[in-house]
């Protein structure tokens, strides 16, 4: 199986970290794609930079979508889903809408734990768009950016850890692509099911293709 994930920022380090995260999630042979966008944005800080990125992001799926079985947004609380839909064949996976759809086989509500508290208002008007807002218990900032998390990981998952600590939910859902990888010791740490969404979108795109035919 061929999947493209689309990094809606353009910080490389961090789609070298989605693209390990979701080669660690696939199945042995899955061929995984990861890009960013060529211009745009660098970080998706607010609702201005992340309408920004999207024209970069379906200019990549117009680039590298003809060969995918499966494409992948990789960033939580991106918008532009319906518009990537249209732009190919392949089934689309938002892992704004496929962490808590996982979340929500493990517990009766989830809470998000984000980056910047810039990014609340983001991901709650898009889960609400997505229809998911009503069982969330709440999206928790870190305070932390993308560049934040990737050049200092050891910190930044100490972090994340004491903010999904503090959060109420059955389940956590970690909800920016930066965290990817973070899922397990969050988990052990805070001792409830943590949920990342480049696995989760991963997981759910190969289940797919087993019993409905993509092509």
């Amino acid at each position: 199986m061929r999947i493209l994930v689309v990094n809606p920022n353009r910080i490389a380090a961090c789609t070298r970290l989605i693209r390990d995260t979701a080669q660690a999630a696939a199945a042995p042979g899955t061929e995984i794609t990861a890009v960013h966008p060529d211009d745009g944005p660098v970080e998706l800080s607010g609702d201005r930079e992340v309408l920004l990125s999207a024209m970069g992001v379906l200019a990549q799926v117009d680039r590298h979508a003809e060969r995918a079985d499966a494409v992948i947004m990789a960033g939580f609380g991106e918008p532009g889903r319906e518009a990537v839909r249209a732009s190919t064949r392949a089934p689309v996976f938002d892992i704004t809408e496929c962490a808590p759809a996982v979340a929500l086989t493990l517990g009766r509500d989830y809470a998000v734990v984000t980056s910047t508290p810039a990014a609340v208002p983001v991901v709650e008007d898009r889960l609400r768009a997505l229809g998911l807002g009503a069982r969330c218990t709440g999206t928790h900032a870190t305070g932390l950016g993308v560049p934040d998390m990737v050049a200092h990981p050891a910190a930044a998952l100490e972090t994340v850890i004491a903010t999904a600590a503090s959060a109420e939910g059955e389940v956590v859902v970690l909800g920016c692509g930066g965290m990817a990888g973070m899922a397990a010791e969050v988990a052990r740490a805070t001792g409830r099911p943590v949920v990342e969404g480049v696995a989760a979108a991963v997981t759910l795109a190969q289940a797919t293709a087993a019993v409905v035919p993509v092509r």
